[in-house]
């Protein structure tokens, strides 16, 4: 799950002399740290639970960058004049996360519901699970879009202009761009999951799955019914994950939003 994200390319300068950053920034650096740190000591190939656990340890980071953007300190900071076009381009920056994170929320809900008929249909007869294969290959197509999705934007940040910053407000985008690279780590390992164009020299449970699936075989059912039940729940823990982000990046819109209306 190596991050990758352009949003390294940032230039930014501060204008004011080095000081102590605020404690709430040096505790969002902290936790930025410390997924840094579990990222580096998992395996490079997404699994559902390696997923699942990043979606739960991002949802800390999101919290940590509404925290530090809700700070009177930065509210006031990003109130004057010259900072109008980086408030507005992370509000564009924030609707693009808010499509990609409800699209890819509504992809692990569809596969969800696809594995909950798998097992029904394995209960019943072989004949009518070779009718998902469309399905995943809908699914892949959706996902492929998706990850080109999260690449435009990006880009997009990638290209937004060198700032002159004071400290604090220097500490608090740092913040805020560290967390999107996690963020675009965990989406695109997310998506090539789903979209099963990862690790296809081993077998994980979701391409045990979908390679079952598309062969309508029934040799392994009892297997297949376990692994199928498994992968529910982590889908629906996914979903969870994906939904409670949404809600982080409504919040954190609103603390931009508020900038502007002052």
């Amino acid at each position: 799950m190596a991050s990758n994200s352009p949003d390294n390319t940032h230039h930014i300068r501060s204008t004011s002399l080095p000081t102590r950053s605020h404690p709430t920034v040096l505790q969002a650096q902290e936790e930025i740290a410390k997924f840094k740190a579990w990222q580096a000591s998992i395996s490079s190939v997404p699994t559902a639970d390696t997923i699942c656990s990043a979606l739960t340890r991002l949802q800390v980071l999101y919290e940590c960058v509404d925290n530090v953007l809700s700070l009177p300190l930065t509210q006031k900071a990003l109130t004057q004049n010259q900072y109008t076009q980086l408030v507005n381009e992370l509000l564009d920056k924030s609707i693009s996360l808010m499509d990609i994170c409800g699209s890819t929320r509504d992809l692990v809900s569809q596969v969800k519901e696809n594995a909950r008929d798998v097992q029904s249909a394995m209960r019943r007869k072989k004949g009518e699970v070779s009718l998902t294969t469309s399905f995943i290959k809908n699914l892949k197509k959706d996902a492929k879009k998706a990850i080109a999705s999260l690449k435009q934007i990006d880009e997009k940040i990638g290209s937004m202009k060198p700032l002159d910053l004071d400290q604090h407000l220097l500490s608090a985008i740092k913040v805020v761009r560290d967390v999107g690279v996690v963020r675009s780590s965990v989406y695109r390992s997310l998506l090539l999951f789903l979209s099963g164009s990862v690790a296809k020299s081993k077998s994980t449970r979701w391409s045990l799955v979908q390679k079952m699936i598309q062969k309508g075989t029934t040799e392994r059912k009892d297997q297949l019914e376990i692994s199928n039940e498994d992968m529910v729940s982590l889908f629906q823990e996914m979903e969870n994950g994906l939904e409670c982000m949404f809600r982080s990046l409504i919040k954190t819109r609103a603390s931009l939003l508020n900038v502007l209306s002052r």
